[in-house]
């Protein structure tokens, strides 16, 4: 299998965002992050890495996690492990209302459009980090 399978899932997450984005404010936001998750996976296969064996951790998230710790300080770019960590706080908030004191997460998402929008530009800078791979 080649790395374009990540490409290709980003892409399609990015896009069902897009398509659902006035709808379904809260799925965007997880599709944002999940996009965000394989533009990692894409950067860490075509460069070679194993992620989890080079950042052990209980789980794949936090694995992931790790790894991108390890390439925003490898690319002196810390600015890609916040943009990284607010993606995943925002999808955890709209899966699991994590922080926030709505009855659902579509209700907390129809009234902070702006957080929606800014998960497509966080998405966006993660993709302009790492879409110029050496």
């Amino acid at each position: 299998m080649t790395c374009e399978r990540y490409l290709l899932q980003a892409k399609s997450n990015e896009n069902a965002a897009r398509d659902i984005e006035t709808v379904y404010p809260d799925w965007t936001v997880t599709m944002c992050f999940y996009a965000a998750l394989h533009w990692v996976e894409y950067y860490a296969c075509k460069k070679g890495d194993d992620i989890p064996s080079q950042c052990p951790a209980p789980s794949p998230h936090d694995s992931r996690r790790g790894y991108v710790r390890q390439i925003a300080k490898k690319l002196d770019n810390r600015r890609l492990e916040k943009l990284y960590q607010d993606l995943e706080s925002a999808s955890r908030k709209a899966r699991y209302l994590e922080s926030v004191k709505y009855s659902s997460a579509i209700d907390y998402f129809q009234g902070h459009k702006l957080e929606v929008s800014k998960s497509f530009d966080k998405l966006q800078q993660i993709k302009d980090i790492l879409e110029n791979i050496k």
